[in-house]
């Protein structure tokens, strides 16, 4: 019996789910519940937060549209990759769609400034790092082998 954490073939709940559900969902959840439990800013710097929010979306865009013009499977749970991207912000992340959402993560935190929200990046960047990148990692080796491995050698996995 294989675990689905480490079976490149059965992707977890947490990778099925796509990260902006969870983002938003975290998101959402951090709001309504700050305004329940009326918690108080403790970190909060809204015009940063704004730029941070906007450049993270735009990042994670750009890197959507270039999936999208060289007909890349974007969905993080499939274990077939007909094309190997490495243009656009992937010459520079290896996973520049998971770093945008973390940034607009921190842009929300920096909006909304109440300790939960800033759990939201934390907790996101976990899920990312932890299960979903290294399912991808795996699925990736098997398709792409040594071409993949040369380029994880050449571009950080964040930045």
């Amino acid at each position: 019996m294989t675990d689905s954490a480490t079976d490149p073939g059965n992707p977890s709940v947490i990778v099925r789910i796509p990260t902006p559900v969870w983002l938003i969902g975290m998101i959402v959840a951090a709001l309504l519940l700050g305004e329940l439990f009326r918690l108080p800013a403790v970190a909060q710097q809204r015009p940063v937060g704004i730029v941070v929010l906007v450049a993270g979306f735009l990042w994670s865009a750009w890197a959507a549209l270039t999936f999208r013009r060289h007909r890349a499977e974007i969905r993080p749970s499939s274990t077939e990759h007909p094309v190997f991207v490495t243009s656009g912000p992937f010459r520079w992340s290896r996973n520049p769609m998971y770093l945008g959402a973390l940034g607009v993560g921190v842009g929300a935190a920096l909006i909304a400034g109440t300790w939960l929200m800033w759990l939201v990046p934390v907790v996101l960047f976990l899920l990312q790092n932890f299960v979903i990148i290294p399912f991808e990692e795996r699925s990736m080796k098997r398709t792409f082998g040594d071409e993949y491995d040369a380029y994880c050698a050449r571009v950080r996995r964040w930045i």
